[in-house]
Order: structure tokens, then C-alpha cells, then sequence
């Protein structure tokens, strides 16, 4: 269906104060859309109005249980079995038997009744058809729960059978393998969970306590500052989340603008483009279809779309939103397309919106570099770091400035120094303050810091290659 025929229908829905007007077919869409959202009251009313299936049942009782409304949950999965035992469903009846037993296994766990939960998981598994990885995790949550370790790792271990990438079940193998004092095997399995699902916290937190068990205290206390940052994420992910829910009409668009911004700004694009789909079905004002659009640019820009981040950006200015950070972005649109002119004028766009905005001095800085406008770009860099002292990118780009017009060498390396203090992990940044090192003859500081380039990015010819020289101009 249409956006903009859904939005209508939506319209005429809140207009009347009933979902009673909308079609059978709208409604069942419109109740899936309302799931989606964790909104689980109105998609109850929508999926009513449609022609029962097994379908419809299973996700009205889903909807009820996760309101906590266990009592009309499962009387909507028995009467999905009835109907699936009287032939009223038609076909594919062994999809919805088998969701409809997880569930009242759901249920039945939620309740305390752990082997009701098992035998309803039990049917499922030996009904052999779908959702048995799911059964034979919930299994083995229900016996890591009762003490029963080795029945529990092996119903994980079934899961991941089913589903190689199942992370949650890798996850919960690792928690079993470490009850078990089992810290390598516990590990093997944490670092699979964290190469399918990197952003999980709990996985690292895990990973801290078991190589802490081992004695490898560097990699534990990496893995516990991981485990901080990602639940700082999840911690301020949640709070908007939060704001969403409870936000009334008026104010769902801002908020929704918010958690879609939040996203981004994690880097969690696939939740901010559907926070973004979401906010168009809510308002088609000038002012919140460009904030779309800025949001679509900026997803298109992190994949490497620029003709799609171009044409989003520029969109966004049209409908009114010249932000600095809309010029500045469009810029980064226009220097990944190599016109550094029209990127020159984007951000100086922006620093005239806001004179402090770093991220444009910082580009500035870079293009003027590339100019050849020494006292320009030098300039622009020293301004980015008084504003941000710890941006490691600008202490670079003015260490690079200095070294390509031999100018201020102490400096350069001191700049260079710092770069790599606030970056450590990148390689660039070591071999700049190796190639400063060289220039100003002090050649052990230059080949310590190619070897820590080398060693974070081994296969670089360009590294090797100045290693050779460094040695050779030694000898």
C-alpha cells in the first residue's frame, strides 16, 4: 500500500476515533506496522478487524503477552490449536501450530511454570518444522535456570544447528561454559557472539570476567571498556525510546526526530531509517520532511551513496533547513565527490550559521592544506582544536602541515605525538609521526612508530617500504 494512501487511511481512522472504518486488508497492515512500534494496545484493535487466520491470531496473542495480559495471550494460541485441529486454517497449518505453542512456552516461563514451558517447547522440536532453534534456546534457558548445565549447553548447542548465527544462543553457551570454569571454551563462544552481534554489552562484560580468570588483564579490562561504552549506548538509546512511548501526539514527531538522531549517531542506520519512515507517516510539514531528508543523507553519505547524500541534502535546504550541520555534511557530500570548491563553500556556510562548529575548521583545514595555503589552513586546524581539544584528526592534519612545508618540526612532532595519544589504534597516524621522526633525523622515534603502524596494519607496502629506508639511513 501507498504511503500516502496509508496516511489517509490512518487519518480518516483517528478522525472517526475507531479502527472500524478501515479495511480488513489496511487493518491487518496497519496492526503489523503498530507491532513493529511496541504498540500493542492499538495493534490488538486493528488485527480484531480483520478476517481471522492463523496469521491474525498468533500476532494478537503475541500482542497480548507482551502487555502482560497472559490469560487472553493464551486463550487466543488455544484457540488457534483448535482451529488448526478442526482443518479451519487451511494450509501451512505447522507454521502457526508451532507459534502458537512458543507462544504459550513464553507464557508458561513468564509464569513460573517451567514444565508446561518445556513440553510446549518439546512439541515444537519434535514437530520438526520451524522455530526449533527458538524452542531449543528457550529450552536451555529453563535448564541453566534449574542447574542442569550439560542439558542446557546441549540444547544451545542444538540451536546453533539450526541457526549457525544464532548470537544470543553463542551468548548464552559462553555464560554456561564459564559456570562450568571452562574459560577458553566460554571465550570461543563470547567471540563468536561478538563477530555476529558486536553491540550486544553483555557479551563483553562476560568476556572481562573470563579473561580475567585466565590472567590476560589487558584484554579483560579492553573488553570491560567496551562493555561501558555499549551500555552508555543502550542506557541513552532506551531513554529516547522511552520519550517515545509516552510522548502525546503533539510532541511524537519531535521525539521520534530525537531517537532517529540518536541512532545516527551510534551508527545504528538501519533503526534510524526506520525511525525516519516512521516520522512520514506522522507529519508531512516542510519542516519535518527536511529533517527526513537530512537524515536519509546522512545514512546515504556513511554507505557511500554521495549522488544519494547530494540529492537528500540539498533537498533539505530547499524545504528550509540551513543548519550548520546540514552545510557541513552536504560539504563532506561534495569532498567525497571530489569538488573541493563547492565543499570549500559548504562549510564556510556553516561556520557563518556557527563559527564554532570544529567539524567545518577541521575540513577547511584539510582543503587548505591541500591548497597549499599554509597560513590558512593552519589557522582553521588551530581553531579545531581549541574548540576540541581532544580531536586527534585536527593535531594530525596540522602535524602533516607542518612536516609537508618543513615548517616547525618540534611542533609537528609534538602534534603528531598527540594525534596518536587520542588515536592508538590508527595506523596513518603512526606512520606520520614516524615520516616527522625521519625528517628531523631522530630515527629510533621514527622506526618505533612505523613498527606500531606496521603492526596495526601488517599488510601495508608503503609501511614496509619505509621501515627499509629508516634501517638503511641508520646503517
Amino acid at each position: 500500500m501507498q504511503t500516502k494512501h496509508l496516511w489517509h487511511v490512518i487519518a480518516l481512522c483517528l478522525y472517526f476515533g475507531s479502527v472500524q472504518c478501515v479495511h480488513p486488508q489496511d487493518a491487518y497492515q496497519l496492526g503489523e506496522e503498530a507491532l513493529q512500534y511496541g504498540n500493542y494496545e492499538q495493534a490488538i484493535r486493528y488485527l480484531k478487524n480483520t478476517t481471522p487466520t492463523g496469521k491474525s491470531l498468533i500476532r494478537i496473542g503475541f500482542a497480548y503477552s507482551q502487555l502482560g495480559r497472559y490469560r487472553e495471550a493464551a486463550d487466543t494460541y488455544q484457540k488457534t490449536l483448535r482451529l488448526v485441529r478442526t482443518g479451519e486454517l487451511g494450509q501451512q497449518t505447522h507454521v502457526v501450530k508451532a507459534q502458537a505453542f512458543i507462544g504459550l512456552g513464553f507464557i508458561a516461563y513468564q509464569q513460573g511454570k517451567f514444565d508446561d514451558a518445556i513440553q510446549y517447547y518439546t512439541n515444537v522440536v519434535e514437530q520438526n518444522t520451524v522455530g526449533v532453534s527458538k524452542a531449543q534456546h528457550n529450552l536451555g534457558k529453563i535448564y541453566a535456570g534449574r542447574g542442569e548445565i550439560e542439558k542446557a549447553i546441549d540444547a544451545h548447542q542444538h540451536a546453533i544447528s539450526r541457526e549457525p548465527n544464532f548470537a544470543e544462543a553463542y551468548f548464552h553457551l559462553g555464560v554456561l561454559y564459564s559456570r562450568k570454569q571452562d574459560w577458553q571454551a566460554a571465550i570461543t563462544a563470547l567471540q563468536k557472539t561478538v563477530a555476529i552481534s558486536p553491540t550486544m554489552p553483555n557479551t563483553h562484560y562476560q568476556l572481562a570476567r573470563c579473561y580475567r580468570q585466565i590472567g590476560d588483564i589487558q584484554k579483560a579490562e579492553k573488553a570491560m571498556e567496551r562493555f561501558r561504552s555499549l551500555k552508555k549506548v543502550e542506557n541513552d538509546i532506551q531513554e529516547h525510546l522511552e520519550a517515545v512511548f509516552s510522548a502525546d501526539t503533539d510532541n511524537k514527531v519531535t521525539v521520534l526526530i530525537q531517537l532517529a538522531y540518536t541512532y545516527l549517531k551510534y551508527e545504528r542506520y538501519e533503526e534510524a531509517a526506520r525511525e525516519f519512515r516512521r516520522i512520514s507517516k506522522y507529519s508531512t510539514s516542510d519542516v519535518d520532511t527536511a529533517q527526513i531528508h537530512a537524515g536519509y543523507g546522512r545514512i546515504a553519505l556513511e554507505q557511500g551513496d554521495i549522488s544519494e547524500a547530494l540529492k537528500h541534502y540539498n533537498r533539505a535546504l530547499q524545504l528550509g533547513l540551513k543548519s550548520a550541520e546540514t552545510y557541513h555534511y552536504l560539504g563532506i557530500a561534495y569532498m567525497q565527490n571530489r569538488d573541493a570548491k563547492r565543499a570549500m563553500k559548504q562549510f564556510k556556510r556553516a561556520l557563518t550559521l556557527n563559527s564554532d562548529y570544529a567539524e567545518s575548521h577541521l575540513m577547511l583545514g584539510t582543503l587548505y592544506t591541500t591548497d597549499g595555503k599554509f597560513d590558512t589552513a593552519e589557522k582553521h586546524y588551530k581553531q579545531a582544536i581549541s574548540l576540541v581539544p581532544e580531536m586527534a584528526a585536527a593535531h594530525h592534519g596540522l602535524a602533516y602541515l607542518y612536516g609537508k612545508h618543513n615548517s616547525n618540526l618540534d611542533q609537528a612532532i609534538a602534534s603528531a605525538r598527540k594525534a596518536v595519544e587520542l588515536s592508538p589504534s590508527s595506523a596513518p597516524y603512526h606512520n606520520t609521526l614516524s615520516w616527522l621522526c625521519f625528517k628531523h633525523g631522530k630515527y629510533d622515534a621514527a622506526e618505533a612508530a612505523l613498527l606500531k603502524a606496521i603492526k596495526l596494519a601488517p599488510d601495508n607496502p608503503v609501511y614496509q617500504e619505509g621501515l627499509k629506508e629508516i634501517r638503511q639511513k641508520r646503517k
